[in-house]
């Protein structure tokens, strides 16, 4: 498959009606939990996010994968990133996603669109944001950087527009939101836009504004949720400029996180089971959200299971752009089901990693590396407290020969890295340990 993914596929495009053509704006947060949202839960301070959440079909079963670089490369290349050796968070010079990949923002962009990435990369140094459809990039390259000092995990400034290290001072949250609205209110009105806005929040190291900071102060996880509010105030400003360019009926927004808590930042995913870097549902399972004025419905909650991966073909398909001819990719479109707002039955498909989670409908799967499975059905049981891989042997079999089917257009996967991801809701159960396996 590889081989008809590497290298920009040329494709005639077809003119699409301006007025058809939605603009497309993508805001994807770093380490929130499924109990992150004020809408799921009572204890954090979301005002924006949940107003957005009241005007949005939320994707009740959308996942993305345990921890960052695999989702951004999901999100970009419609693929399970493990094609492209991507299973865990890119460190140092590690290539990451290759160069001449066909991406979500160079499809888009051969259609006309404008495009941007504001924020996070974490994608390897094989490549850059410019060279893989990107039009300008203002953000940072590595995992992770300090909200005002802008370094990153190797203490050096990780901060730049268009390639080119910048110093600037201010919060990295109001930055990027500063930068996005810039953006909307300075774009070409002749064209649509695409733009990616990637917040570092609520990723470490936690560091809160001294006016959040306080409000919050005696709180338990008080720092952590002062960084959560921030971000959603970026959010919401980022919103409500759509809103205010009268752009609304005319902009698809999705809203996700990359990746559930992993327990060190304060977050949680209850009532889902683990966190960051497993592939229960609190690793992989996240907040979700769409909003499309008079076409996608407001105030609901779609159970239809929706992969990242699937991002690509699905905001193609809803803004009449057509996909690159020769593309192989494992995402599928869900845009029907979007607009219809009622769960259908859909193609098993897979999230996988060093470890790997089948999806049939209500059923999940979990292979782990040693080769060890485990069997849920995540409507019934969301919690994931009965494995039913003993109860149910006819249907073990028949998904595990599954997984063994689509697994073998896959890579196999590295020796796993040793990288903890501990506190509540996280930590790696023990079963995901070994080698062999998938």
């Amino acid at each position: 498959m590889i081989s008809a993914l590497v290298g920009l596929t040329s494709f005639s495009f077809v003119g699409v009606a301006k007025d058809a053509r939605p603009n497309i704006l993508i805001i994807v947060v770093d380490d929130l939990g499924w109990a992150g949202v004020g809408f799921h839960s009572k204890t954090m301070t979301t005002p924006n996010l949940d107003k957005l959440a009241k005007e949005s079909t939320e994707l009740s079963r959308f996942y993305a994968y345990p921890v960052c670089s695999p989702t951004r490369a999901a999100l970009l290349s419609g693929n399970i990133p493990r094609r492209y050796g991507v299973v865990d968070a890119l460190n140092g010079r590690d290539p990451g996603i290759p160069a001449g990949l066909q991406t979500i923002p160079s499809t888009f962009k051969a259609a006309g669109y404008q495009t941007s990435l504001v924020g996070k990369w974490h994608l390897g140094v094989a490549t850059t944001p410019q060279k893989n459809g990107f039009d300008h990039f203002y953000g940072f390259l590595s995992s992770g950087v300090a909200y005002y000092k802008h370094t990153a995990p190797n203490g050096r400034v990780d901060w730049q527009r268009d390639g080119q290290t910048i110093n600037e001072e201010g919060y990295s949250t109001y930055l990027l939101a500063d930068e996005a609205i810039k953006q909307l209110k300075s774009r070409d009105k002749d064209k649509p836009f695409y733009l990616q806005v990637a917040f570092n929040a609520p990723h470490d190291p936690i560091i809160a504004t001294p006016e959040l900071l306080e409000k919050h102060k005696g709180e338990t996880n008080g720092a952590y949720n002062a960084v959560v509010e921030a971000m959603d105030q970026g959010i919401g400003r980022i919103v409500n400029a759509v809103d205010s360019e009268n752009l609304a009926k005319e902009t698809l927004i999705v809203f996700f996180s990359d990746n559930g808590a992993g327990g060190r930042e304060g977050g949680s995913n209850f009532p889902l089971k683990r966190g960051k870097g497993t592939f229960y549902e609190g690793g992989i399972r996240t907040p979700a959200l769409v909003r499309w004025p008079g076409k996608v419905a407001s105030g609901k909650a779609l159970s239809h299971p929706i992969c990242v991966q699937d991002l690509f073909p699905t905001l193609a398909s809803a803004a009449g752009v057509p996909m690159p001819k020769g593309l192989n990719i494992d995402g599928v479109s869900q845009w029907s089901t979007l607009k219809s707002g009622k769960a259908t039955k859909r193609t098993p498909f897979l999230v996988a990693g060093y470890d790997i989670a089948l999806f049939d409908g209500d059923w999940k799967m979990i292979e782990f590396q040693n080769g060890q499975r485990s069997l849920f059905n995540v409507k019934d049981d969301m919690t994931e407290q009965k494995d039913q891989l003993s109860s149910q042997p006819e249907l073990a079999k028949r998904l595990g020969a599954k997984i063994d089917e689509m697994k073998k257009s896959l890579p196999p996967a590295p020796a796993r890295a040793a990288r903890p991801y501990g506190g509540p809701g996280g930590g790696r159960p023990k079963v995901n340990g070994g080698g062999g396996g998938n």
